[in-house]
């Protein structure tokens, strides 16, 4: 691993260069704006290019390091990014948008420095960011995952360091969807629980993704079915000139990358990325590695990109999906004085690819439509090995298969009507193929009972409309509705949606956003059984549920008090209702879904009666990425809260009521051509709640017995960990290499996982989760 870092010959003296290359457009009709001119800034040399026809430009000859350009076109606002990596193994193939100017016929220059944090998409004015993929790459402690990277924001928790699950505003993670190349798509993890939306490893990561879009509330109204926050992420286009490859090797995986072109003659272009999961691959050599559960996994990425004749638009053909299964062996217990041993196999298989066709109807008008299919498998298998003095059993406990087969289409319609107004709206469908399995064993007739067995299909309609326009030159806004419709049952649901921005000063602006919004609870839920006695049969009790619903307002001020830094403050309140709770009185709420280990429990006859309510206030201290340092602080104080059935108001077990995120790095040169970083984060956040143990009822039972009556009152200590990491890269004419030490809870400190009951001690047994550990990474980029 450490060979190829002393083989890269690198004359101190000669200056490697890279070629800067892109398209300029629209921002909001997404045409290409031919003319435009791009020049390099901070070099003693003049460089420069003006756009072609396509609205293409090219910087060759570019030193490595560091750059910033400034774009500019008649008509509209000046651009200038700052701070771009530029290295020797990839060209910098950079999309620009500009937003017209508010009069664009009165010649005075506005120059707008882009604010990093702001989001791609301007229908969003607040609770959204850029989920930038160069800036979060350098955070410790985020694997490269962009779930676990995005719990730096402010108002954003994990939900434990085992998996990635997203907390946002002490909503379930069951809340936030996740949206890929304009489709929502299934949970894009491995080792996922059904209907959760994180796992231990993400499918996705850095490496194959561009530039994205994260909203933690009041989302514009193109996002529907979700009630906490949206994840809009979006692929990497391959190179079209040059082909490139990159290769990765770390605690999360091999991987391997490559981009291209197809063809000198065509734009036309491919990327692919494959990671096979390490500790299983070493596993596959024999190498014994002391523990019993090795999670093995293989994902794959690919995306091929056809730009064609100018009346028949642009093709993008994209794929992700992966495999994973974990075998966890013993794992002894008690039950009754008997020896026994649990043994558990579980999995998750997730695909999606789909097909985008992008055409432009006219000079100010474009229509974008992909349609794509998508696949989640769960299963999970629990087995039991006791044994006695004299007698030896085994047999299945509990097993549990669950497909979905989805079938979607996105169609979404731009139009500029002036430099002042503009129209987005469309159409989404999703159809859904289940078949759920779920038995367990049943000791008193040595035979399994099949709770559920369901074979359905439904669907779920969603339209939107949206309207944006600037007031003037500080002013700006957009209104929007939002409808959706499920045929299960026929429930559906209107959601106005609105959003303001006032700039008083170029470095300040006030917004403000409210909306309703709604989301259907994950399938498994519809189609839990219940068993009726009398009648020996199962019955489907939720069939009929409704949407969950809830209403957003969003308050914000942003101050950008001095070059490439950012203050920005919100507060938000957010209140649920017609979330599902038992019929008759009881603690139990949907709110909660996902609250064990991201595996989401369910109830039979559930009806749309409960409440809840989530409001707090957000800080975040900001500097981008500039003169060799960046640092980010996000903080936030919280209270989130329900109803039940039985009408007492309740923490929600996501109700850690602070959470607290300081991030930062430094790099410096140790050669004209290599760098040096160092990078930390540290994480504070409140504990989980949790259901205090019955130890009286527990030992009589001997198992652990909950006292529901004090559901979620406690909270297990705060949670805390330091994470530092070391990043050494070394850059010749045709590659990079990169070397990364990622230190995680440096201070080893033993945050409290779950607590259980224990038969054999008659105590509370309480798990940690992880511990200090060191990963290393390894990754060349080459050409």
């Amino acid at each position: 691993m450490f060979i190829p870092l002393f083989l890269v010959a690198i004359d101190a003296n000669a200056q490697i260069a890279q070629t800067i290359r892109g398209t300029v457009k629209d921002a909001v009709s997404e045409r290409p704006l031919p003319g435009a001119s791009v020049v390099l800034l901070d070099t003693t040399n003049f460089l420069g290019a003006a756009t072609d026809i396509d609205g293409n430009f090219r910087l060759e000859q570019v030193p490595i390091g560091k750059v910033s350009l400034k774009v500019s076109f008649i008509g509209y606002e000046d651009q200038i990014l700052q701070n771009l990596t530029l290295t020797p193994s990839k060209q910098l193939v950079l999309n620009i948008s500009l937003n017209e100017k508010f009069n664009a016929v009165e010649e005075v220059v506005v120059t707008a420095q882009r604010d990093k944090a702001n989001p791609l998409n301007e229908m969003a004015v607040v609770s959204a960011r850029t989920f930038s993929v160069e800036e979060t790459r350098r955070f410790a402690g985020s694997w490269q995952d962009p779930a676990r990277a995005a719990a730096a924001f402010a108002g954003v928790s994990g939900g434990s360091d085992e998996r990635n699950d997203i907390i946002v505003r002490g909503n379930s993670p069951v809340g936030t969807v996740w949206r890929l190349e304009n489709i929502n798509i299934p949970n894009p993890n491995h080792l996922s629980f059904s209907g959760s939306t994180g796992g231990p490893v993400s499918i996705l990561n850095n490496n194959v993704l561009s530039n994205s879009d994260f909203f933690t509330g009041a989302f514009p109204a193109e996002y529907g079915n979700a009630n906490a926050g949206a994840f809009d992420l979006n692929l990497k286009r391959g190179n079209n000139e040059k082909r490139e490859y990159y290769f990765q090797i770390g605690l999360n995986g091999v991987e391997f990358g490559l981009e291209g072109p197809f063809s000198k003659k065509h734009p036309a272009s491919y990327l692919a990325s494959y990671r096979y999961s390490t500790m299983g691959l070493i596993g596959l050599m024999g190498i014994d590695f002391g523990i019993s559960a090795i999670p093995q996994y293989q994902d794959l990425t690919f995306v091929i990109d056809v730009p064609t004749r100018k009346k028949a638009g642009r093709f993008t053909l994209w794929g992700i999906g992966g495999i994973s299964s974990i075998h966890i062996t013993d794992n002894p217990g008690f039950n009754g004085g008997e020896q026994e041993e649990r043994d558990q196999k579980l999995g998750s298989d997730m695909g999606a690819a789909g097909l985008t066709h992008l055409m432009f109807l006219g000079e100010k008008s474009s229509l974008k439509t992909t349609v794509a299919s998508t696949v989640l498998h769960q299963w999970q298998e629990k087995f039991v090995f006791r044994e006695t003095d004299s007698t030896s059993v085994s047999y299945l406990e509990n097993f549990n298969n669950n497909v979905t087969i989805g079938a979607s289409l996105h169609s979404q319609f731009n139009i500029k009507l002036s430099s002042k107004s503009s129209v987005r709206a469309g159409v989404i469908y999703d159809h859904k193929f289940i078949s759920f399995v779920d038995s367990v064993y049943d000791y008193a007739t040595a035979s399994h009972i099949v709770n559920l067995n369901q074979t359905d299909d439904y669907g779920l309609a969603q339209v939107y409309a949206q309207y944006h326009h600037r007031f003037s030159e500080k002013t700006s806004g957009n209104i929007g509705v939002h409808g959706q419709m499920s045929t299960l049952n026929t429930s559906f649901s209107i959601e106005p949606r609105l959003g303001l921005k006032w700039n008083p000063h170029k470095r300040h602006s006030v917004s403000v956003g409210a909306g309703m919004h709604s989301q259907m609870l994950p399938a498994l839920t519809y189609f839990y059984q219940t068993y009726i006695p009398s009648e020996n049969r199962f019955e489907t009790t939720n069939r009929d549920l409704g949407f969950s619903r809830s209403v957003h307002a969003v308050l914000g001020y942003d101050w950008g008090f001095l070059p490439q830094f950012r203050l920005k403050v919100e507060t938000y309140y957010q209140y649920l209702y017609e979330v599902p709770v038992e019929p008759t009185p009881s603690y139990f709420s949907m709110v909660n879904a996902g609250e064990n280990i991201g595996d989401v429990s369910v109830r039979d006859s559930l009806v749309n009666k409960g409440t809840g309510q989530n409001y707090g206030l957000e800080l975040t201290i900001e500097k981008f990425f500039d003169r060799g340092y960046y640092f980010l602080v996000s903080g936030s104080v919280y209270n989130a809260t329900y109803k039940g059935s039985d009408g007492i108001s309740r923490n929600s077990a996501f109700n850690g009521n602070h959470n607290m995120t300081a991030l930062g790095g430094y790099e410096f040169k140790i050669s004209p051509k290599n760098t040096l970083a160092f990078d930390s984060k540290i994480t504070w956040t409140g504990g989980a709640r949790y259901v205090p143990i019955d130890i009286d009822a527990s030992s009589a039972a001997n198992e652990t017995v909950r006292d529901y009556s004090r559901a979620y009152e406690e909270k297990y200590r705060d949670y805390f960990r330091l994470d530092m990491k070391a990043t050494i890269t070394f850059n010749g004419k045709r590659a990079s290499h990169s070397l990364a030490l990622d230190f995680q809870n440096v201070t080893n400190t033993k945050n409290v996982f779950s607590q259980n009951y224990d038969v054999a001690t008659q105590s509370i047994v309480t798990k940690y989760q992880l511990g200090f550990l060191p990963l290393l990474y390894y990754k060349v980029e080459f050409r």
